[in-house]
């Protein structure tokens, strides 16, 4: 039997006390929770991982189970889906994206309550998003004369422009769920660029959109 080498590695006060207590929670000494966490960290090094890529993807595929998505699901058939079936009744299209949006912000507010907590979540999970590269920042901005927040949305993409119009409305929705309006959207081919305004006075919810 191989034996085990044991060798003290330095961590932080909080590293430790959160160590401390996760291993507790779970009936594992601290040692064999360390182990543990760097055992599955260490693997996805050694597979050309980076340890910022397992929170996200561990919080995207959690996301995932709960609202039963189909992960695996390429590009190419959302491209198909778009181009076959989106010109027959483009209103009732972009209405389906939009309802999917609004129903998956009433569905993030549970761990992310305010916009401003999207923003932090896209952030936190774009290294393991596969859509390309995004970049979601809140700023502050003059909207027909009064001063308020704003959300700018950029995403550079391999996508088309159709199916990043129908993604636009699905932003769109998701931005209604939480009391926020899209004001400017410019697409086209591999480039999306979404503002939002946050309007204090706009209900966080409509009726009969829960499908």
């Amino acid at each position: 039997m191989e034996s085990l080498g044991r060798s003290s590695i330095a961590v932080s006060d909080d590293v430790a006390s959160q160590l401390s207590k996760i291993a507790e929670k779970g009936g594992k000494t601290s040692y064999a929770l360390a182990n543990e966490c760097l055992g599955a960290a260490l693997e996805v090094c050694e597979k050309g991982g980076h340890p910022d890529e397992i929170f996200s993807a561990w919080i995207l595929n959690r996301i995932g189970k709960d609202i039963g998505a189909f992960q695996l699901i390429g590009r190419n058939l959302m491209e198909r889906i778009v181009q076959d079936f989106g010109h027959l009744d483009q209103e009732k299209f972009s209405q389906i994206w939009y309802e999917a949006g609004f129903n998956f912000g009433q569905y993030l507010q549970i761990h992310s309550p305010t916009f401003e907590d999207v923003v932090s979540f896209v952030t936190q999970v774009r290294q393991s998003s596969n859509i390309g590269r995004v970049e979601f920042v809140k700023e502050l901005t003059t909207f027909r004369e009064e001063k308020m927040a704003s959300f700018s949305l950029n995403l550079v993409t391999p996508y088309s422009g159709e199916l990043l119009t129908f993604l636009s409305e699905y932003w769109r929705g998701l931005g209604s769920s939480y009391g926020v309006d899209l004001v400017e959207s410019k697409i086209a081919a591999g480039t999306l660029r979404l503002r939002f305004v946050n309007h204090s006075k706009l209900s966080k919810a409509e009726p009969n959109v829960m499908k």
